[in-house]
């Protein structure tokens, strides 16, 4: 409720309702006000000026150290899953693909591998980690660990350090997009690993949509996704920085 396009929209629909009350009441009153800032705020939110200036705010992987000593393993993180409705089977989602490939790709070889990634809903026929193995494997890559149980990148972390712990693993690569590294490489630390990140893309990919061109600050589909993305994460990790790591579960 805290991201656009819903909450600027919440706006606009209370700036529709609070202008039915008493004439010259504060809250009739401020209708217009909250209105005009909804809008703004909405038509904002979807321009690639602005969704390139909060993924700057997310912070860059140049921000974070190596991990000193080699790393041992190769972490992969799911990035969600796509379901058809009618067969009921499941297939990775486009950001789970992109991170599979580019770990596939860039990597180190002849690295044992760990995929997390759990299921959404119990009723699913095949685990994100599962379906991530499968495609590694097609790949030449086969997966050392699964971790089928995580559904939040903190459950990524403390289940995945958990299996790599046991196995005599405490320094990893870590595959997952840029805009997600820096919130996954802090919890995964947490969690008692450290992080050599392999961030799929990078910041500098902002410098190219907010150049100081009119189109940049004319709203479309994409900025607006993005700009829901980028909100999201940076929630997330203040959100991060006050919850306790969960218990480590298997399934």
């Amino acid at each position: 409720m805290l991201m656009p396009p819903l909450a600027p929209m919440l706006g606009l629909l209370a700036a529709f309702f609070i202008r039915f009350f008493p004439e010259g009441s504060l809250l009739e009153k401020s209708s217009l006000s909250l209105a005009v800032f909804s809008f703004c705020l909405l038509w904002l939110s979807a321009t690639p000026a602005f969704s390139s200036w909060l993924g700057k705010c997310l912070g860059s992987t140049a921000d974070l150290p190596d991990a000193a000593p080699a790393p041992q393993a190769l972490v992969v993180l799911g990035g969600g899953v796509y379901r058809d409705g009618e067969s009921g089977y499941e297939s990775l989602s486009t950001s789970s693909m992109e991170r599979v490939l580019w770990a596939a790709q860039q990597g180190p070889e002849d690295m044992p591998i760990l995929v997390s990634g759990g299921r959404v809903s119990p009723d699913e026929h095949a685990s994100e980690s599962q379906l991530m193995a499968d495609l590694l494997k097609e790949l030449s890559r086969p997966v050392s660990w699964r971790d089928a149980c995580s559904h939040t990148t903190a459950e990524n972390a403390v289940n995945s350090a958990a299996i790599l712990q046991g196995a005599g693993v405490d320094t990893i690569v870590l595959a997952t997009h840029w805009w997600h590294m820096p919130r996954a490489a802090a919890v995964f630390k947490r969690a008692g690993l450290k992080v050599q990140p392999l961030p799929v893309g990078s910041i500098s990919e902002l410098s190219l949509r907010a150049r100081g061109r009119v189109l940049h600050w004319v709203p479309n589909a994409e900025a607006l996704l993005q700009t829901q993305t980028y909100w999201r994460e940076l929630m997330a990790q203040v959100w991060y920085q006050f919850r306790p790591l969960p218990q480590a579960k298997k399934c």
